[in-house]
């Protein structure tokens, strides 16, 4: 996010609030409200504490970008669907997507 950020794209209108809202409490619980202010009305998106709250944001928003991967599959009929030829493919997965996503690959994640 940080090199995103660097090259020109700007983080999405969610992230930068939850940032700003991180930061802003950040700054007050070490009192210094002069600051929060300046955060909470987005004039200090330049500042290294808001820098570091969203490349944590956007670490965390890819992790569950995974999971909704791997669940949206799950949760889709054809995945349980036993009358395919050589059975359903949640037989065949047997619980691979979820462990790939748990260990921060992709659902589908092949080591060829």
């Amino acid at each position: 996010m940080i090199e995103a950020m660097a090259r020109g794209a700007a983080p999405g209108t969610m992230q930068l609030g939850l940032a700003r809202d991180f930061v802003a409490k950040y700054f007050v619980a070490i009192q210094r409200a002069d600051l929060a202010y300046m955060v909470s009305r987005g004039k200090a998106d330049d500042f290294v504490e808001m820098q570091a709250a969203l490349g944590l944001l956007d670490a965390h928003m890819d992790t569950i970008a995974r999971y909704e991967d791997a669940l949206a599959q799950y949760a889709d009929p054809a995945f349980w669907d036993q009358s395919l030829s050589g059975g359903s493919l949640a037989t065949h997965d047997n619980g691979e997507m979820a462990r790939n996503v748990l260990s921060g690959r992709p659902a589908f994640y092949h080591r060829d």
